[in-house]
């Protein structure tokens, strides 16, 4: 990891650690009909960060080294030093590699991630405001992949729009 990045990433870690119990509790508060990709909190956010970079890298069908990094920083920020790298060189094997760590995950982002919705109903139930936290993150998340190869072109401008529409367009607490 860069040192210039360090802060960001450490900015986003604590985030996520914030996120995590109430997003553990929000699933354990699910209705039994409600099917949940993810085994916790942790994993269901982490699918969904990285799988918010996977989108992001789909815009040039490229994935850059500088990509890459910003993947794996933020992975190895979360999960430690051992957390399995992403290593592809093209999108369709950045889909496998994601697919292969997150089977039942999904690769799109035309609606609310599970987390943030999960939260919108834990926010709604205790009158609590992470779900805002989880949007910020996320947004964060999307600027630090588009810096990542200081190429952002009109077509990833407007992919980021959309996200960023997906994410702060849905309803508050």
């Amino acid at each position: 990891m860069e040192d210039s990045n360090a802060p960001i990433f450490l900015s986003l870690r604590q985030a996520i650690e914030e996120l995590v119990p109430p997003l553990d509790a929000a699933i354990a508060e699910l209705p039994s009909e409600r099917i949940v990709r993810a085994r916790n909190g942790l994993e269901l956010i982490m699918s969904e960060l990285t799988m918010l970079a996977v989108i992001l890298t789909n815009v040039d069908y490229r994935v850059s080294a500088e990509e890459l990094a910003v993947i794996n920083d933020m992975r190895r920020v979360v999960y430690g030093e051992e957390s399995p790298s992403f290593t592809a060189q093209d999108y369709k094997d950045l889909c496998r590699q994601y697919l292969a760590l997150y089977p039942k995950g999904i690769l799109t982002l035309d609606a609310l991630p599970d987390s943030i919705e999960f939260l919108l109903l834990y926010d709604q139930a205790h009158g609590t405001a992470y779900a805002a936290k989880a949007r910020d993150l996320f947004i964060r998340f999307t600027e630090e992949i588009v810096r990542a190869d200081q190429n952002k072109d009109s077509i990833e401008s407007i992919v980021v729009l959309n996200i960023k529409d997906v994410l702060i367009g849905a309803p508050s607490t």
